[in-house]
This record gives C-alpha cells, structure tokens and sequence, in this order.
C-alpha cells in the first residue's frame, strides 16, 4: 500500500502563511477555474465528481449546495466545520495547520457556489495555535485581495471569513449544534426537517461542511470532475485521510485512494503492527462512535461499502486499534468515561442512557453487576439508537452493542467476578457487600 498525496502534497512543503508559495506550488488554480464559470457550473462539477461527506455522515457535497443554492432567501452563509471531536481523529489539523490556503480556497469556492457573501470556520478550542494562524492568515488574505469584494477582480465573488473558535463541547461537531453555537446558544441539535439549507444560521440559508471535505474541492475545479473520479471505487471517489491510532507502534495521518486496501493492511504497513506485538483484539474503523470489527472482519476494504458490509462504519476514518489481553469491558468503559458527559440534554434517551450505560460498565468492573445488567446495556443503547435526535445519541451505543456481541465473554467474567466478590464477602459476613442489580 502507499499514499496517493492529493489533498497533503503541500503539507510541509512551504511556509503556512505564504501564499506566493503556495501559487507557485499550483494554488488558486482552482478557484480561478470555478469563477471563470458560473455557480450552477460549479454545482454541477462536484456533483458529477461523486464527492461525498467527509466529516461522519458521507451526503453528496454537490447535493447539499444545490439545496442551499436553490433558496431565494438572503443573506446565505458557508460554515467549515473545524471542530473535529470525534475520539481518534486528528486528520484535519493537518490540513489547517499544513496546508490552510487549500482550505481556504475550497471555502471561497463553495462560498461563490451556494452564493454566499459571509463564511465561518469553527475550529476546535484545543486548537489554540490554529486558532491563532487561522486569524493571520485571514488578515493575510484580505490584504491580497482574498477575502472582501471583487475577489481576484472577479464581480461576482464577494466573502467575508470569520474565525470562531469553538466552545469545547463534543457535540457542537454536529452542524445544528455548531450552528446554535455560533448564535451565542447552547450546543444543541435540533429535529430535521427544517435543514441548514433552508433554515440554518441566523435562520437563513446555510451550508456547513468538513475541512476535508472543503479540502477537495480545489483539486475538483482544477483537474475536473471526471479526473477526480478516477482515483476511488464507485460510489466511494478520491482518497481519505486516516487517523489512526491506538495500540499500534506508528499512528499518524495517511491519506490513501479508497479501496487501496485491506483495514489488516493498513494497520501492518503503516502502523507497523500493535504496539506490543499481541494479535489484534478490535479495531472501530470510524472513530469512537463506531461498532467494533474483529477477525476476518479485518480483512475488509478501505471503502464504505465494505466496512459496512463488515458489521461498522467509515465515518471520520479513524481508525483505533486494540490489541489482545485488553478486556472489551474497560475499552467500553473508556469511550462511555467521554461521550457519558457530553450529551446536549435534549434527547432523554441520550442524556440518560449514557450515564446508566457508564453506571453499568462501572458496576461491572468494581465487582457489583449482575448478569441483568448486561440485558439492561443492550435495551438502553438499542433505545437511544432508535429515539435520539442527532448523531451522537444514534452512535455512542454502538460500539457497546458490539462488544457486547463479538466479545461476550469479558463481559461475563465481570458478572462471574461481581458474583464471587459478593459470595466472599457474605461469607466473612461482610455487609458492605450486599448483591444488588440495580443501576443506583
């Protein structure tokens, strides 16, 4: 397997805030090509490049700016979703901090398209010193005639870029989230329909997009739809970025051609195998939120088609790898210690199922669960999955119901464990250990 550097060719190849270098290295070619044309013409190419959401959830790009595009309502805004909270993934600060520029011609670009006149970028809170170039860069580019009106002497692009960074919480990721954020709210998602392209920021007209995904859209308007489309598989074009992480010797950020390989692959040649050289336990190929993959299910594609078909899902392409001897019950537990805190509160299931879902796993492993609980864990993820609003609540079960599946029998030690601790302590007669099943 090797690398098909498109969106990273730049990254370490020239200083982040010089833009002459980043012209010479073959920037801007693609926002020229976009405003030599008309938006429409410009919707029209992403949509036939098969360029699918980055950020988790994989919807056309081209079909959400046509959406926004449609609206008669004004003004429109454009929002780059820099907020990557997902556990695992850290491919974004790459693109922000080693190649900015591209990041943000892709925003001028969908900007021009859906005809906005005013965009965000969202960025991370732990990303301060991003944070801080970012806010250069944007003086940087309205002094070169980047960012106000009459961008590149072109009439009808005109754009504002506003860097905002975020409020912390995991859930301002999802775009109704990051949206109320941005007005001075609470983070909270919100029932669709309306969506953002019709009722979005400020209750107009939004599109809010990743920054890998905003990422390709230069190297689209430059080379064309039907050059792109040859690097991927149907239905999954271009490369992604993956973040992975975990249990491995190397981790880091590569960016490969969908399909280029096996998830096994990936984690030998490029992580260099687990870091103690145990066989692999589990691995999530998405990030946090994602159902765990196991034995021959390793030996999948890199495509998000053939993950699925595996039992998970690609989503933020971040892949965590666990190794043998490693219970399931305390991985469990340390995605549940995260996501138990961070719901918004507006779905009951969510706000209440990841606290008992957490109080379970921490019964469980301080010697007090019982065998019901391990039927409560499955009713309450299979409730939040099936009730919640956003994302989040949707996803943060999953990877429990499938550890709960493939790896059963960590579990039950727990409960075996939970058992002999409560024999032994009546036995000594000790009272402080009565067996309860309950979730107080």
């Amino acid at each position: 397997m090797q690398e098909t550097k498109v969106l990273t060719n730049r990254v370490g190849r020239y200083e982040p805030l010089d833009l002459d270098a980043y012209k010479a290295l073959g920037g801007l070619q693609g926002l020229r090509q976009a405003l030599a044309g008309k938006p429409e013409l410009v919707i029209e190419q992403i949509k036939a490049s098969g360029l699918t959401g980055r950020g988790g959830a994989g919807f056309p790009t081209g079909l959400k700016w046509a959406f926004a595009a449609q609206q008669k309502q004004q003004p429109k805004y454009f929002i780059c979703n820099a907020d990557e909270g997902e556990l695992g993934t850290f491919k974004d600060k790459v693109l922000l901090d080693g190649d900015p520029w591209l990041v943000l011609e892709g925003i001028l670009i969908a900007a021009y398209a859906i005809g906005a006149e005013q965009a965000y970028i969202y960025i991370k809170s732990e990303y301060k010193k991003t944070v801080r170039l970012w806010e250069k860069l944007a003086a940087h580019a309205k002094k070169a005639g980047l960012l106000g009106k009459k961008i590149l002497g072109s009439t009808p692009l005109a754009a504002g870029l506003q860097v905002v960074r975020a409020r912390g919480p995991y859930i301002a990721g999802e775009e109704f989230a990051l949206i109320a954020s941005l007005e001075a709210r609470r983070a909270m998602s919100r029932i669709k329909p309306p969506y953002p392209s019709e009722v979005g920021l400020f209750g107009k007209p939004t599109v809010v997009n990743n920054v890998e995904t905003i990422a390709n859209v230069p190297a689209i308007m430059a080379i064309g739809p039907d050059a792109y489309r040859k690097t991927g598989v149907v239905d999954d074009r271009g490369t992604r970025l993956f973040s992975l992480s975990g249990d491995v010797k190397k981790s880091g950020v590569y960016e490969l051609e969908m399909g280029a390989g096996t998830l096994q692959e990936f984690i030998d040649e490029f992580g260099g195998g687990t870091a103690n050289g145990q066989p692999i336990k589990a691995v999530q190929p998405g990030g946090g939120t994602s159902p765990f993959l196991a034995g021959d299910s390793l030996g999948c594609k890199l495509t998000t088609q053939s993950i699925r078909e595996a039992g998970s899902s690609i989503g933020t392409a971040a892949v965590i790898v666990y190794e043998q001897g490693r219970s399931a019950v305390d991985i469990v537990k340390g995605l549940l210690d995260f996501y138990g805190v961070e719901s918004c509160g507006r779905c009951a299931p969510c706000r209440l199922g990841a606290i008992k879902m957490k109080q379970i796993i921490r019964r469980l492993l301080t010697g007090k669960g019982a065998a019901e609980n391990l039927q409560q864990l499955r009713q309450i993820g299979k409730a939040s999955v099936a009730a919640s609003t956003c994302g989040m609540g949707q996803a943060f079960p999953l990877p429990v119901l499938s550890a709960l599946e493939l790896f059963p029998e960590d579990f039950e030690a727990a409960v075996v464990k939970s058992r002999d601790r409560e024999f032994s302590g009546r036995r000594n007669g000790d009272p402080k250990l009565p067996y309860r099943s309950g979730l107080t």
